[in-house]
């Protein structure tokens, strides 16, 4: 009896003990209209100030995490993230203990986990010009979203994006290198990477074809 008792429980704890499932990824469709993908950086006092004293600056904004990714428009199961806008930069709140409960605007109950800061964007020491505006997230293209190119090329808007360190922004600034994508229902990706494209579509000016390093380093859409 005692036997078969210890090994009920011992099941019972391994069935508690076991990991817990990984969340389902979210389905995006353009319908949902997420808009371009929001960069989000950690915080850093060399760049945003010290908080004690700068925070109030900051606005509150919450931003909706979809797959690892970061939107300002919700769909159904994302999850809200509150963080900081300041200067044309999306950033994570500090990690120092006196902040918590600090900033009586700030939804502490939306606040970033440890997952979020473990994705989010380091700082760099390159100044932006804030004439770049907000950074956007640019994607490969993909004809499970936008279509097959032959057939939908016609509804996507050529549009110039300015590469500056790695990252896009929709306005120029010193040292920007132009860059021709297409956006397409609020979002930005690169053309096709299809020899039978170049010179296919006449409103796009292949100067500013996107290089190696952009195909490089632009992601999947989720």
């Amino acid at each position: 009896m005692r036997i078969s008792t210890l090994l009920t429980l011992s099941l019972a704890g391994a069935v508690i003990a076991r990991p817990a499932p990984v969340a389902a990824q979210i389905h995006i469709t353009f319908g949902a209209r997420l808009g371009p993908e929001i960069a989000v950086s950690t915080y850093s006092s060399d760049r945003h100030g010290d908080w004690q004293r700068n925070f109030r600056r900051w606005t509150p904004v919450t931003l909706y995490d979809v797959n690892g990714r970061y939107y300002r428009r919700p769909v159904r199961g994302a999850r809200p993230v509150l963080v900081y806008y300041y200067r044309n930069e999306y950033f994570f709140p500090p990690q120092d203990q006196g902040w918590y409960h600090r900033d009586r605007r700030y939804n502490y109950r939306r606040r970033p986990t440890d997952i979020d800061y473990g994705r989010a964007r380091p700082y760099t020491p390159f100044e932006i010009d804030a004439r770049f505006g907000p950074e956007i997230g640019v994607f490969n293209f993909s004809p499970e979203r936008a279509g097959d190119w032959r057939r939908n090329y016609r509804r996507w808007t050529p549009v110039i994006v300015y590469e500056f360190h790695g990252r896009y922004f929709t306005n120029s600034g010193p040292g920007a290198r132009p860059v021709m994508v297409y956006r397409y229902r609020d979002e930005y990706f690169l053309p096709p990477d299809d020899p039978a494209w170049n010179g296919f579509d006449r409103r796009f000016d292949y100067n500013r074809i996107p290089n190696q390093d952009d195909r490089g380093r632009v992601r999947d859409r989720p």
